[in-house]
C-alpha cells in the first residue's frame, strides 16, 4: 500500500467548484428554469428507469450536477483511502488476517461507518450526456470495490464482539478488504488525477469569463485560491510533506508566490473602486474581509518559504505548524469554504 500524507490536500484541490447541487434522480428536483420536474406533475409519463436516462434533461443542469457528484465521489474516495490506510496500520497487508505486532493502535482504529447513497447517484449520472469520458468510465469501475470497502468498514465499526472465536468475523472482513484494496487504490489515484485535470480546465474557463465580464473582485479571490493550489501541487509533486519540508525546491515556488502577491494587490486596487464594488454587488466590508483571507494565504506561503530557507525540519510535523504544509492546507480550506459560501452556485 502506497500510503500518502497528502490526502487532505487532494481533497482540497477539488472543493473550489463544488456546490450544493441537486440530485437528478430526486423526483423533487427542478430544472434550471425553475419549472417543476416531470415527476412533480401527475399528468406526465413515469420517469424512465436508470437504464433508460431521461433524454430531455437540460444538458447544462446535467453537466453541473454530474460534476458536483464527481467532486463528492472524489472526496469520498479520499476518505475511504484514508480509512483503508488506517486499517493497515493495525492489520497486516497479507492474504491471511493477522494483527501487526508493531502497531501502536488497536483493531477498529480510525474506522468509520459509511452511507453508500452517493454511489447510486454516481452510477445514475455516469451514463448521462454530456459524457465526461474518462471519469464516467472510472466511476463505473470504482463503484463496486468502493461499495464493498464502505460496507465492510461499516460492519467493522458496528462489530462490538470482533475478538470472539479467535477473530472469526474480522477474518471474513479482511477477505473482502484484501480482495478490493489494490484495485480500489489504483482506480482511486486514476480518479483523482482525471478530476484534477477536469477541475483545472473548468477553473481556467470560469476565471477567463470573470475577467472578460469585468468581475475583478471574484476573479481575484478565485485566482488567489488557484495559485495556492498550484503551489501545494508543486510541493506534492516533489514528494514534500511536513516531514521533509526543508527539502522543498523553492525555484518553481517563488514565481507562483509572486503571482499570488500580484493577484492580491490587483484585488485590493479593485476593492477601492466604488464603481467596481457596485458592479459586483459587493459591500466594502465584504471586499475587505475577502482580502484579509487572501492575505492569510500569502502569509502561510511566506512562512513556508522561510521554513525551507532556514534549513531546519519541523519539530512536530504531525500538527499544524506555521511554516508547514498542513497550515497552508488549513488556510486554503478556510478560503475555499468562504468562496463557496459567498460565490459558488
Amino acid at each position: 500500500m502506497k500510503k500518502t500524507k497528502t490526502l487532505l490536500a487532494m481533497l482540497l484541490a477539488f472543493l473550489l467548484l463544488a456546490s450544493a447541487g441537486c440530485s437528478l434522480s430526486d423526483p423533487g428536483a427542478q430544472n434550471t428554469d425553475g419549472e417543476p420536474s416531470a415527476a412533480a406533475d401527475p399528468t406526465q409519463e413515469p420517469t424512465p428507469s436508470e437504464s433508460e436516462p431521461e433524454e430531455s434533461l437540460d444538458p447544462e443542469l446535467v453537466d453541473m450536477v454530474k460534476y458536483n457528484i464527481y467532486v463528492e465521489m472524489n472526496n469520498k474516495i479520499v476518505d475511504v483511502l484514508d480509512t483503508l490506510y488506517s486499517y493497515y496500520e493495525v492489520v497486516e497487508y497479507a492474504d491471511e488476517f493477522a494483527l501487526r505486532s508493531d502497531s501502536e493502535y488497536t483493531y477498529k482504529y480510525d474506522i468509520s461507518p459509511y452511507n453508500t447513497d452517493l454511489l447510486e447517484e454516481a452510477e445514475y449520472v455516469a451514463v448521462l450526456e454530456p459524457a465526461f469520458e474518462t471519469l464516467d468510465d472510472l466511476t463505473l469501475q470504482i463503484i463496486d470495490p468502493l461499495r464493498t470497502l464502505m460496507d465492510t468498514f461499516s460492519d467493522i465499526y458496528s462489530d462490538y464482539s470482533y475478538a470472539d472465536d479467535q477473530y472469526a468475523r474480522p477474518k471474513e472482513y479482511h477477505k473482502a478488504i484484501q480482495a478490493n484494496a489494490a484495485v480500489f487504490e489504483d482506480l482511486a489515484y486514476q480518479y483523482m488525477d482525471a478530476l484534477e485535470e477536469l477541475s483545472i480546465q473548468r477553473v481556467e474557463k470560469e476565471e477567463k469569463e470573470m475577467q472578460e465580464e469585468g468581475r475583478l473582485l471574484i476573479y481575484g479571490f478565485s485566482h488567489s485560491i488557484t495559485v495556492v493550489k498550484r503551489i501545494t501541487a508543486e510541493c506534492y509533486n516533489q514528494g514534500i510533506s511536513d516531514y521533509n519540508i526543508e527539502e522543498l525546491n523553492l525555484e518553481p515556488i517563488r514565481p507562483l508566490y509572486q503571482e499570488l502577491l500580484d493577484t492580491i494587490e490587483a484585488y485590493k486596487a479593485a476593492a477601492e473602486d466604488n464603481n467596481q464594488l457596485m458592479e459586483e454587488s459587493m459591500s466594502a466590508d465584504n471586499a475587505y474581509h475577502y482580502g484579509t483571507q487572501m492575505d492569510r494565504m500569502a502569509s502561510a506561503i511566506d512562512w513556508m518559504i522561510r521554513q525551507v530557507e532556514s534549513g531546519y525540519p519541523i519539530e512536530d510535523p504531525g500538527r499544524e505548524f506555521l511554516g508547514g504544509l498542513i497550515h497552508v492546507e488549513e488556510v486554503l480550506s478556510d478560503c475555499i469554504d468562504l468562496y463557496n459560501s459567498a460565490f459558488a452556485s
